[in-house]
C-alpha cells in the first residue's frame, strides 16, 4: 500500500500503480494533506529506528574466529609379524617312568635302573609364516641330554650284584608347528612330528654261579609331540614348551656264561619334557632366500 500526492490530490495504490483510489483532493497547505504528511513521515522515521539497532548490532559484532585444525591422528605402532627364519637355544628338564625290563633266570632281578630324568640344553632352528592371526611354521632342535639312571641291586641265595643303566646322552625332533595369536605378540602353539636320539642300556649279573655282562648303543626313530606359549620382542622371542616323546624300545642279549642262559634286556625310551628357550628372528625365510620370493 504506498501513497501518493499528485495535482492536489492524495492517492492511495493497492499492490499495484496502475489503480489508485483518491483518499482526499486537498490543497498542498490544506489540513488533511498536512495530516497525510505527518503519517508518511512519521512512518518512515518508524522504520529507520527499527532498522538501526540490527545495523548497530552488524557493526558491533567482532569477526569469526576460524575452527581451530583437526588433531593430527597419532601413527599406529606396526602390527607384530612372527614371519621369518629364526635360531635360538633351550635350557630344560626331562623325565621318564620306564625301566630296564629283563627275562630272567632264577639269579637275577626282572626289572631295575626304572624312572629316568635329567637335565635338557641344545639348540633350535626353524621358519614361522603367518597369515592373518595363523602361524604356520616348522622348527628342529638338538639336545644334549642327562636322562639317565643308574642302579645297583643285590639278591641273596645267592648273593648276586645286579647293576643296570640306561641313558639318552642326545635327542632330536623335527617337527610343523600351528599357531593362533592371542595377541599380536603372543603365541600358542601345538607342535609334533619326527624324533630320535642315541638310546645306551647296560646290565650286569655277578655272583656265585652267575655271570653276565652285557650292553648296547643304537639311534632309534619315533615321535613326539606337545605345544607351547612364546611371547615376542621385537627380533627376539622367549617361549616355554611341553613335549612327549617315544623313540622306540632299546633290546640286547646276553649269556650267563656260567649256567648258559640267555638273558634279555629291554628299555623303551619313552618321556616328558619341559624347555624353555630364546629365539632370534629374521625378516626372511630359506626359501626366499632360494627362489627370490
Amino acid at each position: 500500500m504506498v501513497f501518493q500526492y499528485d495535482s492536489g490530490r492524495l492517492l492511495l495504490y493497492c499492490n499495484s500503480k496502475t489503480r489508485a483510489v483518491a483518499v482526499a483532493s486537498i490543497d498542498a497547505g490544506g489540513p488533511i494533506m498536512k495530516c497525510a504528511w505527518t503519517l508518511v513521515i512519521g512512518a518512515s522515521l518508524f522504520a529507520c529506528a527499527a532498522a538501526s539497532p540490527a545495523f548497530a548490532a552488524d557493526l558491533a559484532m567482532p569477526p569469526l574466529t576460524p575452527p581451530p585444525a583437526p588433531a593430527a591422528v597419532p601413527a599406529l605402532p606396526p602390527v607384530y609379524n612372527w614371519s621369518g627364519f629364526f635360531v635360538g637355544g633351550h635350557l630344560g628338564y626331562g623325565w621318564g617312568a620306564e625301566s630296564m625290563r629283563l627275562t630272567p633266570d632264577s639269579s637275577i632281578v626282572p626289572a631295575i635302573a626304572a624312572d629316568p630324568r635329567g637335565v635338557v640344553a641344545g639348540v633350535q632352528y626353524g621358519t614361522n609364516w603367518q597369515f592373518d592371526r595363523i602361524v604356520l611354521g616348522t622348527e628342529s632342535d638338538f639336545s644334549f641330554t642327562d636322562i639317565r639312571r643308574s642302579q645297583t641291586i643285590i639278591t641273596s641265595s645267592p648273593t648276586v650284584t645286579n647293576t643296570g643303566e640306561q641313558k639318552l646322552p642326545w635327542f632330536g625332533t623335527t617337527r610343523v608347528r600351528a599357531g593362533y595369536t592371542l595377541q599380536d605378540n603372543l603365541l600358542i602353539y601345538a607342535t609334533g612330528g619326527l624324533a630320535n636320539g642315541t638310546a645306551k642300556g647296560s646290565f650286569s649279573a655277578i655272583g656265585p654261579g652267575v655271570g653276565a655282562v652285557g650292553s648296547r648303543s643304537k639311534t632309534l626313530w619315533g615321535w613326539t609331540a606337545g605345544g607351547g606359549l612364546e611371547y615376542g620382542m621385537g627380533p627376539w622371542s622367549a617361549k616355554i614348551e611341553y613335549l612327549h616323546y617315544d623313540i622306540g624300545t632299546l633290546t640286547f642279549y646276553t649269556i650267563d656264561t656260567i649256567s648258559g642262559a640267555l638273558i634279555r634286556a629291554q628299555t623303551k625310551f619313552a618321556g616328558d619334557m619341559v624347555r624353555v628357550g630364546v629365539d632370534y628372528r629374521f625378516a626372511w625365510t630359506p626359501w626366499q632366500l632360494i627362489f627370490g620370493r
